[in-house]
């Protein structure tokens, strides 16, 4: 697919992500899909920094392989992003243009296949202020010019970005307009893009999931701040026009507390929170599932164990998830792909929540909270399904009664006539505990089978498992969550090269939905990709399905690239082994 790869190098304080989101929304204005990549480091001042952004007219699925065009904010940047032997976890060195200060930057190595275009982009912000961020903007100026695009829309993003700020915006769109002048001027165009007259739309994977929780009707959200799931905080925070409160808590356990709290009183409510935090939730988990209480959790993942790599991402939380929380009872488990499948199933959580009365989780990690890409065909409806709820002075009200589903009617607090009890105990059907004096095995064994039966009964409802250009195909790759996007497009560039390979795309990752066992059938081989170590959701399907398959994971700290994981995927293909681990041995 024909796309264009940028990327801003820097330290942090250099306003590398804020430059790299005017570049994004200047790009998706002129109508080109897009899709970022943040590098960032846990230093808020030095260390390496980086942000990507890939446009294309066409739709694009993941931050790409190759880069045409860098803006280096320092020394390092430069050297380090065309230098040919640094891999930064699978990322491509440049082979296009560099656009630096050629005043400050001039201890450099060139390297062949690079143009280097030094700009007094220093000299030219001065000429306007004495703020050194302003640079930025006379390079993302040059940058415009150097894909060949008008000025009045990259100018129209500057002066939405800074409007609240006065004149600060007309000095950043003068220094921006000299440096699309200079660039022009003095290199000329070096890819031609062409815009494209359609009006997109762009959001963070964590922004999607707030949009989403507040379609559903979502009211009450507490959280303990945590790389990555702050991206869903912050959403959350700027945007009291929704009616909603948000309260920060003194830790997680108080979080997801107050939200099944607020959940039990008929209050649509969230948390979120990262695999640090989740820790210190799964006591309450439990209880959300003893109790039967609707509870919507975000967990936005990031490498472990302990602190781990909080600004990296790692989808090894999966067992987690699936383990927190003492004894067996129910739970649901999303995991979306991409940003726009991060609106659509967190829409979906408040309905399973509150139709099954049972702990639901949306996972997400670091890459998909924390990158902005294109949302796609988005869907504002939406239908509340508000469960089974008791009718007032129901003289046969029984909140946990053994019904074939699993499912009981449940009371909000305030309804007449329905007095039960709500304990962390075990209870019969009214809620009574049933281990005070003696323990009462018979109702202990049906009260359990009755919370179990829920996952049998969702099973049945479950949506369809997607395939993606696996009819007839020898060999699948299946993949959950954020790995979407780059599992498509190597399964794409695999069939051009005359490989019979599709994928199955989980993103209802617990239970599994029973249909996967019809696209397991006939396969040559199966490869799971992960970014784990252990391959969490394989050893899950293994289990499941009693199937052979096999595995590819990273666990580097970084995102899958397209180029890396096709060589990992073709060599699997053609040469007989079973485990192959980026960033590790086979």
């Amino acid at each position: 697919m024909e796309s264009t790869v940028i990327r801003i190098g820097g330290a942090a304080g250099d306003g590398v992500q804020s430059a790299g989101l005017i570049l994004a929304k200047s790009l998706s204005r002129n109508g080109l899909y897009i899709s970022t990549y943040n590098y960032y480091q846990s230093l808020i001042r030095g260390g390496e920094s980086w942000y990507q952004v890939r446009a294309s007219e066409n739709v694009v699925k993941n931050q790409g392989s190759g880069l045409d065009i860098l803006i280096a904010l320092n020394e390092d940047a430069l050297n380090r992003h065309t230098n040919p032997g640094i891999n930064e976890g699978g990322a491509s060195p440049l082979s296009g243009i560099a656009i630096f200060d050629g005043e400050m930057i001039t201890n450099y190595k060139k390297y062949q296949n690079i143009k280097y275009c030094p700009i007094p982009l220093r000299d030219i912000a001065l000429k306007y202020d004495k703020n050194s961020l302003l640079k930025n903007t006379v390079a993302l100026g040059a940058t415009m010019a150097a894909l060949g695009l008008g000025f009045d829309t990259f100018s129209g993003v500057i002066q939405e970005v800074f409007g609240k700020k006065g004149k600060v915006a007309e000095l950043n769109v003068s220094a921006a307009k000299d440096g699309y002048d200079y660039y022009l001027k003095t290199y000329g165009i070096f890819k031609k893009l062409h815009p494209v007259n359609r009006k997109l739309y762009i959001a963070s994977g964590g922004e999607a999931v707030g949009l989403g929780a507040v379609n559903a009707g979502m009211q009450m959200y507490f959280a303990y701040p945590m790389t990555p799931a702050s991206s869903a905080l912050h959403f959350f925070a700027n945007h009291a026009k929704y009616n909603l409160f948000v309260k920060v808590t003194e830790d997680e356990i108080s979080a997801i507390n107050a939200a099944i709290g607020a959940n039990y009183a008929g209050v649509r409510a969230m948390t979120g929170t990262s695999g640090g935090g989740f820790a210190l939730m799964s006591e309450a988990v439990g209880l959300a599932g003893m109790t039967e209480v609707p509870l919507v959790i975000y967990e936005a993942q990031r490498p472990g164990p302990s602190t781990g790599l909080p600004t990296k991402t790692e989808q090894g939380d999966l067992n987690q998830i699936l383990g927190a929380g003492q004894g067996d009872f129910p739970r649901i488990v999303l995991a979306p792909g991409n940003v726009t499948e991060a609106f659509d199933l967190a829409k979906e959580a408040f309905n399973l929540a509150a139709e099954y009365q049972l702990p639901v989780f949306i996972m997400s990690d670091l890459y998909l909270a924390e990158h902005v890409e294109t949302l796609n065909n988005i869907d504002l409806t939406y239908k509340m399904e508000h469960g089974l709820i008791a009718q007032d002075n129901d003289p046969n009200f029984k909140r946990y009664e053994f019904t074939e589903s699993g499912i009981s009617k449940r009371a909000i607090p305030g309804q007449k006539g329905l007095m039960h009890n709500e304990d962390s105990d075990e209870h019969d059907e009214y809620g009574n505990v049933v281990s005070d004096e003696i323990t009462d095995p018979k109702i202990r064994s049906l009260s359990m089978e009755k919370r179990m039966r829920k996952l049998e009964t969702y099973k049945k409802n479950m949506p369809p498992t997607n395939a993606y250009r696996a009819d007839g195909a020898e060999n699948l790759i299946i993949q959950w969550g954020s790995t979407k996007g780059v599992v498509e497009e190597i399964v794409d560039d695999l069939i051009d090269e005359g490989f019979s390979i599709g994928a199955l795309e989980i993103n209802h990752v617990y239970p599994l939905n029973p249909d996967i066992a019809g696209h397991l059938k006939n396969r040559n081989r199966i490869i799971v990709v992960e970014n784990n170590f252990s391959g969490q959701l394989n050893r899950l399907i293994k289990s499941e399905f009693l199937v052979k398959t096999e595995f590819i994971g990273k666990y580097d700290g970084e995102a899958f690239y397209p180029d890396e994981l096709k060589a990992r995927v073709r060599q699997m293909l053609n040469i007989q082994y079973e485990n192959v681990k980026i960033g590790g041995d086979k």
